[in-house]
């Protein structure tokens, strides 16, 4: 009975949107048609390779990654206070003499937590308040006022002669980069057939390693400059890319999905057009179809567009995964946002921390670039339960060093933790990182994408928030001086987040958005969505 009242429904919508879909003059063929047009796009997106569909889809591969280039900014000021904090300049213009006996000149521990708290705080609200434009104007203007925003709020930054000024700057930067965290990778999954999904919502991660690499090895240029100008220049140079990117962005496509729901299928069609090559033998029109096939299905399922929606149904499910997914990546353990900063409270250098925490974040770029590998052999499942159980290994061997009975004498201790630390770090990027945006960017409904996104960050900031609270006061010596002790803490809460995702994280790979509503809708379980299959005869989809 469900099968046919879905079969009718769609029957009687498709008449209405048929004209926008195809040129057929006969009336009493268009919901056929329709419908036959929906199945092969769906096929075309199962048929096609990823190296095929990078080919043919090289300008949605370029619009895709030029949005997410957003994120490199983002990452690049929340890695700005970390590393600050173990800035000799820095630390001598805003900080506080400890003595030499605790580390002379640091940034006292309460605005450390402010400032790491500043971008965090912000981006829970930018998040909530992004989907609202986002929905009501779309993308790329939405967009476009994140970054003239940017431009204007890194003057405050630049002009702060007090750490009060720069606290402050910093958590209303937090509000534009809330906005960037939900635009990125909205438009990443909207642009792509489905074997790049993958692919390029995974280079979010790269653009956030990129971020933190680039921040810290242009601190690690200026750790010897006594002036002011050791942190005024990285402040300037976030300038760079609001003038890149607004270059760009007129030439953008705009997500078709959103001109799809707002009902304006020309527009819709012409931006799949931008998106191809001319010569690629993509049948755009089918495409749409596709897309206009499961907007009418997530129509049929009532599946609603505002934030409430996220909690009803079977979007409460796909809501906790996002969530959890999140929590997860800021619980793991990695110390990239204060590596430097806990490189030298393990007895390291200024240097040696600074030095340690460029490798880091190369080795993190890597990672981040090999992370294909285990996207196209494993899938994101099996890669992702791989790298949390490495990690969880990895947290309780660094930990359980400051037990060795010359720890504090035998120097080679610290740098067998901080190379374990650089091995979590390459592994974290490969799986982890990457794979928690694929699968957030994969799992809403298309309707509540934005939304669902938008409340995953929100938690993620959250989460960020209790860990940039949690990691300088356990680190600080000034406060309870735990040193890598700390990753007892995020062992412990990463045997709990394997456990969760044996249990609840789907395989999402080699799904379309159709089909993922359909499979949460019949409340398939996590551990079978990879092997769940379709009949010949489904009326819900065809493939």
């Amino acid at each position: 009975m469900e099968k046919e009242a879905h079969s009718t429904a769609l029957e009687n919508v498709a008449s209405n949107i048929e004209h926008e879909l195809t040129n057929a003059g006969e009336t009493g063929k268009m919901a056929s048609i329709s419908e036959a047009m929906a199945n092969n796009g769906t096929a075309q997106e199962h048929r096609l390779g990823s190296w095929e569909a990078f080919k043919l889809y090289r300008k949605g591969a370029f619009w895709s990654m030029f949005i997410s280039l957003s994120i490199i900014m983002r990452a690049y000021d929340i890695e700005i206070s970390g590393n600050f904090f173990a800035l000799p300049a820095f630390q001598t213009h805003f900080g506080v003499d400890y003595g030499p006996d605790h580390g002379g000149f640091q940034i006292p521990a309460r605005w450390q937590v402010a400032m790491g708290m500043g971008s965090l705080v912000g981006q829970i609200v930018g998040a909530y308040l992004v989907s609202f434009p986002m929905e009501r104007f779309g993308r790329k203007k939405t967009f476009a006022v994140c970054l003239v925003l940017t431009a204007i709020l890194t003057f405050m930054q630049f002009f702060a002669n007090t750490i009060g000024v720069l606290t402050a700057s910093q958590y209303l930067s937090g509000i534009v980069w809330g906005g960037y965290c939900v635009i990125a990778t909205t438009y990443a999954s909207e642009v792509l057939p489905l074997s790049l999904r993958g692919f390029l919502t995974g280079y979010i991660n790269l653009c956030y390693v990129m971020g933190q690499f680039i921040q810290t090895g242009v601190t690690r240029g200026f750790i010897n400059r006594p002036d002011q100008w050791a942190y005024k220049i990285p402040f300037a140079i976030q300038w760079i890319w609001p003038v890149v990117l607004l270059a760009g962005l007129p030439f953008a496509p705009e997500s078709p999905w959103w001109l799809v729901r707002q009902n304006n299928m020309d527009k819709a069609e012409k931006s799949l057009s931008k998106l191809v090559q001319k010569d690629s033998g993509i049948n755009i029109k089918e495409t749409l179809a596709m897309m206009v096939k499961t907007d009418l299905l997530e129509r049929e399922l009532e599946v609603g567009t505002t934030y409430a929606d996220c909690w009803k149904g079977h979007n409460r499910r796909r809501m906790e995964i996002c969530i959890l997914l999140f929590v997860i990546q800021n619980f793991s353990g990695n110390p990239v946002g204060f590596a430097t900063y806990f490189f030298e409270q393990i007895g390291l250098n200024n240097v040696q921390a600074f030095d340690m925490g460029v490798g880091l974040n190369g080795v993190g770029f890597v990672g981040t670039c090999l992370s294909a590998i285990p996207l196209i052999y494993l899938g994101r499942r099996p890669a992702y339960i791989f790298g949390l159980s490495f990690m969880v290994t990895i947290l309780f061997i660094v930990a359980l060093l400051t037990f060795a009975h010359d720890y504090t004498t035998n120097f080679s201790y610290r740098w067998a933790q901080a190379t374990l630390l650089i091995i979590l770090q390459f592994v974290w990027q490969a799986t982890l990182g990457p794979l928690t945006y694929v699968v957030v960017c994969e799992t809403p409904s298309t309707k509540l994408r934005s939304k669902t996104i938008a409340i995953a960050t929100m938690i993620d900031a959250l989460t960020g928030l209790v860990t940039s609270v949690i990691g300088p006061y356990l680190l600080n010596p000034g406060a309870a001086g735990a040193g890598a002790k700390i990753e007892f803490l995020y062992g412990g809460i990463s045997v709990f987040s394997l456990i969760w995702t044996i249990f609840r994280m789907p395989e999402t790979k080699g799904r379309t958005y159709e089909e993922l509503d359909i499979m949460f809708e019949r409340g398939v379980p996590a551990r079978k969505f990879a092997s769940y299959k379709f009949e010949e005869d489904d009326d819900d989809v065809r493939v």
